[in-house]
């Protein structure tokens, strides 16, 4: 098996997406025959049915990428729209029952990596969703390498933090996290109670004190990194004591025994106030493309005339479409909202019934307005959702802009041309003629010449 490196795995999913591979074939497949990932990076999929509704007016323009692995068919990057289309084939759309999908064969080791790069890199994650995902790239690149499909670069920890664009301090706490946090602080991180700071700094604190942390987080109340870092240093100090007056020392907070709950401390002004974290500060050289190279880089840079965003210069085409399927979805649902707008306004409650002639106020766009005011456009293609009939009168307003501008015109139905072949089911073709505006002069002329 061909060997590749750090750029291979990063441009394996856009090569999925890009027409025309070789690497990449096309199926057709039923929503239900394909696998989604056990795990996916999000914990949820979001705005199913929204995405349903787009796929219904605008089509779907990009299919799922599948992974084979071992014969079974697993989704890469595409759960929203697999969900998506499933959903549509519920609500009885047919079409849905075979859909278009690319797909390659694959280890069980490129395949997590695959997911992982084609979806955990390129969204916005969780600070637990991003911890999750720093564990399973390095297992899934341990995995790799075992099976012979990569060759490792460097540190295996600086590789995970180049692909989440991390620092390796701040992947360094993930690991931490993963390693030595209680469950319960897991928990409360993943339901977003905590943050990264507050957890890797639990996790110096025995599982006990770890466990009480993570109730008052459930509990709802505020937890700060600063009392925990005063906490384990605290305790640090009570330790040092210990070991110095020997094992019958009792450590203690202010006195109290350790196990017991501190003596609660009336607030006072600048309890608020956080000490710095010099460790925290994340340099701009960690973000930098010429990082590897530079040879001035430091921890504690902010400002640089070389630098070049890494995430930017590097991001995948696969990453690029991704953006660009976002503002898709984000214009589609615009373009939904107005046509919905729009048929409000073409059902506006002002039909109106004389004798058996009935009176139909709808929209007009301007574009049209001035070919039907001198004759020139004598139809109206419309759907039949009013019980249009010959000889009822179209009151056509015209509208820009989602606004009417004022001016109208009225009609008469002539002709009616239903279910015919060619025309959308419910759609008619009205042949209309304008009917002639009397005015008051007209009409003092006409009872004058009488």
């Amino acid at each position: 098996m061909a060997k590749f490196g750090i750029n291979d795995i990063l441009n394996a999913k856009s090569k999925a997406g890009a027409a025309g591979t070789a690497e990449y074939k096309e199926i057709y497949l039923s929503p239900y025959e394909v696998k989604a990932a056990e795990e996916n990076t999000h914990t949820t999929l979001e705005n199913i049915e929204e995405l349903a509704d787009c796929f219904l007016t605008v089509g779907q323009e990009q299919p799922t990428v599948l992974a084979r692995v071992n014969g079974e068919y697993r989704i890469v990057d595409g759960h929203r729209r697999n969900a998506a289309n499933i959903y549509n084939l519920e609500r009885g759309y047919k079409q849905y029952e075979k859909v278009l999908y690319r797909y390659k064969d694959m280890t069980e080791a490129m395949y997590e990596l695959s997911l992982l790069v084609g979806n955990g890199l390129t969204q916005g994650l969780t600070p637990y969703e991003r911890m999750r995902t720093a564990e399973r790239l390095k297992a899934a690149l341990v995995l790799a390498k075992k099976e012979g499909s990569i060759e490792i670069k460097g540190k295996m920890r600086d590789m995970v933090a180049n692909m989440l664009d991390e620092s390796s301090t701040n992947i360094a706490r993930m690991e931490s996290i993963n390693k030595n946090a209680t469950e319960e602080i897991k928990e409360q991180l993943k339901a977003g109670n905590i943050g990264i700071t507050v957890a890797y700094e639990a996790t110096k604190l025995p599982e006990d004190e770890q466990r009480e942390i993570a109730q008052r987080a459930a509990d709802g109340l505020e937890i700060r990194a600063k009392e925990i870092t005063e906490k384990v240093a605290e305790r640090k100090a009570m330790e040092k004591e210990k070991e110095k007056n020997g094992d019958d020392y009792p450590l203690s907070y202010h006195g109290e025994i350790i196990g017991m709950n501190p003596p609660e401390e009336p607030e006072r002004p600048g309890d608020d106030y956080e000490t710095p974290h010099p460790e925290s500060i994340t340099s701009l050289c960690y973000s930098c493309k010429n990082y590897s190279t530079c040879n001035v880089k430091t921890g504690t840079c902010q400002k640089c005339d070389q630098y070049i965003n890494k995430a930017e210069a590097e991001k995948t085409a696969e990453q690029r479409y991704n953006e660009e399927q976002d503002k898709i979805d984000r214009q589609t649902r615009e373009r939904m909202r107005q046509q919905e707008d729009e048929k409000k306004m073409d059902n506006l409650p002002s039909d109106r019934e004389e004798g058996r002639q009935k009176t139909h106020s709808i929209r007009l766009a301007a574009m049209y307005f001035d070919d039907v005011a001198s004759g020139k456009k004598t139809f109206e293609l419309r759907k039949n959702d009013r019980g249009y009939k010959e000889g009822d009168i179209l009151e056509l307003m015209e509208f820009t802009d989602g606004r009417n501008t004022g001016r109208s015109i009225k009609a008469l139905v002539t002709y009616m041309l239903e279910e015919y072949t060619g025309l959308a089911e419910g759609y008619c073709i009205m042949g209309i003629k304008v009917i002639p505006e009397v005015s008051e002069t007209d009409t003092e002329g006409g009872e004058n010449n009488g």
